[in-house]
């Protein structure tokens, strides 16, 4: 069964089309993850229209920078009163300013998924080693580094710590993921596209369905059957996520 841990299906992108690429996907489950005010608010009616659409709500970092904070803390308690799967799309992202403002809301963001008892979908883009260490420090158990794409030896303290790395169709292309899905145990892999990006090919629009290519490009990388890597990823989202 095909699983995407981290998708965006709420795009304007999939506006004309979405029930066909949901139906058409072959994924057992997609879980969306909200990335702001409005976009959670889409997750959580697109979960409730389709039954295999799982429902993760957060704030991207792009958007705690420019949110006011008393909005941000209305948010994080609407959260707290959703019936989700996750907690994400989450993270630090260094590429943009007010790093500080960042960390708050991520740890406030962890502090929320212990209190609900929920996994963290990561993002960590040029800020790597800093959210390994706010993790370790919050003690963090149920963690996705969704589309991990920093320093090898601190996705490999990540392992360490137990976390999970959700992989997307960019594998297919992208040499810093090859060798991250190399060195890691199949037991700490999940399949994501984050959808409508990271798709084998820039600038075409990526979709759920395209996790099929993630797990034929993990088989090579592992020397193991497609059935084989398809069951490993069900076994791991199913002690994540149940």
């Amino acid at each position: 069964m095909l699983i995407d841990v981290h998708t965006h299906i709420t795009d304007k992108k999939f506006d004309e089309d979405i029930e066909e690429v949901i139906e058409n996907s072959n994924c057992a489950v997609i879980i969306n993850n909200g990335m702001n005010v409005e976009d959670n608010r889409k997750t959580i009616e697109l979960g409730k229209k389709f039954s295999k659409v799982k429902v993760a709500l957060g704030i991207h970092p792009y958007d705690i920078v420019k949110m006011d904070e008393k909005d941000i803390e209305a948010e994080i308690k609407f959260i707290a009163k959703q019936k989700i799967i996750a907690i994400g799309e989450i993270g630090l992202d260094f590429t943009y300013e007010e790093k500080e403002k960042q960390i708050k809301y991520f740890k406030e963001f962890l502090g929320l998924a212990k209190k609900m008892d929920l996994p963290v979908l990561v993002h960590s883009r040029k800020a790597e080693k800093e959210v390994v260490e706010i993790l370790k420090e919050k003690n963090m158990k149920k963690v996705v580094m969704h589309c991990y794409c920093g320093k090898l030896e601190v996705g490999l303290e990540a392992e360490k710590l137990g976390f999970y790395f959700s992989i997307p169709p960019r594998l297919i292309t992208n040499k810093e993921f090859q060798e991250l899905v190399k060195k890691i145990s199949i037991t700490r892999i999940l399949t994501e596209t984050d959808a409508p990006y990271m798709g084998a090919e820039k600038g075409k629009r990526n979709e759920p369905g395209n996790v099929k290519q993630t797990v034929r490009k993990i088989a090579e990388i592992k020397g193991m059957s497609e059935e084989e890597v398809e069951n490993s990823i069900f076994m791991n989202y199913q002690k994540l996520f149940s």
